[in-house]
């Protein structure tokens, strides 16, 4: 039990920066290239929900008790998503990135943050409204095991499918979509099939390399968390997993940079959502006018 009372204080940088050296050290998280205002206001959070006086109050706890580090790691990488989130970015998919990878003789999908789920299996029933579910597989990654045992598990609040129907008719969809989940009382749970191709994996795009070659990847919601350098460094994973002709879908939160100035790789084709394509011929030197 940590003791202590919360005051309402302004965080100091040099408390944020030996906190994060904790997570890094002791369990291999690196935040430090998070936002610096919202990661202030997550840590100010967590300041609270511990009630301690100072933040570096909670470094010895997050040392030496795995809880109290998942809790604070837990809460700086904390998701936020729906299905079909954003229906511009689904009903661009549907019309442009769906269509082009039916030509690949398979198609690995990387989601990069997996959050509970939501948008990984949007993906699925995306693709399996396209017939394409036997050449797919889909990687979906995150550096937070909780994350991802809650987005494997595919289980959610029955009162949120009110919001998501809606989300999926704009989206462009026009099946039944209910007919993917099972009712399980106050839950509701995505259906077993749409779970067969896809790998729930441990991967940090801060520290990790590239682990499978791609032709679509989806990073959407994450760079926006992340100073400059740390999403150069992301996009350019992102790039280097990319076969020729591969899509990578950004969203739009993420205006961030001028993607497709700074990786001559990436053909820009739609801005509003931040949609690249790999180059197929040869990569240009310069981005034309």
């Amino acid at each position: 039990m940590i003791l202590g009372k919360s005051e309402k204080r302004r965080i100091e940088s040099v408390e944020v920066d030996l906190l994060l050296r904790a997570l890094k050290e002791g369990y291999g998280y690196d935040f430090s290239g998070y936002a610096p205002a919202s990661l202030k206001r997550r840590l100010t959070s967590l300041q609270h929900y511990f009630d301690v006086a100072h933040l570096t109050d909670l470094i010895s706890s997050i040392l030496y008790d795995r809880a109290v580090a998942q809790t604070v790691i837990n809460n700086i990488s904390v998701p936020a998503s729906d299905f079909f989130r954003d229906a511009t970015v689904w009903r661009t998919v549907r019309d442009i990135v769906v269509p082009q990878l039916s030509s690949f003789p398979r198609i690995n999908i990387w989601q990069a943050g997996c959050g509970y789920g939501e948008e990984t299996y949007t993906l699925a029933i995306l693709m399996h409204e396209a017939k394409l579910e036997t050449r797919m597989r889909i990687f979906t990654t995150d550096i937070n095991s909780t994350f991802l045992k809650e987005a494997r598990r595919g289980s959610w609040a029955r009162h949120r499918m009110e919001a998501w129907r809606e989300n999926y008719v704009k989206a462009g969809g026009e099946g039944d979509f209910d007919s993917y989940f099972v009712v399980r009382g106050d839950e509701v749970a995505i259906k077993d099939e749409l779970k067969q191709s896809i790998e729930f994996v441990t991967h940090n795009l801060v520290m990790d390399d590239v682990f499978k070659e791609v032709q679509w990847a989806v990073c959407r919601n994450v760079l926006i968390y992340f100073n400059s350098e740390l999403q150069e460094r992301v996009v350019n994973l992102l790039s280097r997993s990319m076969e020729r002709g591969a899509y990578l879908l950004l969203g739009r939160s993420e205006k961030i940079m001028d993607v497709a100035e700074k990786h001559t790789e990436l053909e820009e084709i739609d801005d509003r959502v931040q949609l690249y394509r790999r180059a197929i011929g040869p990569i240009r030197s310069t981005r034309h006018a």
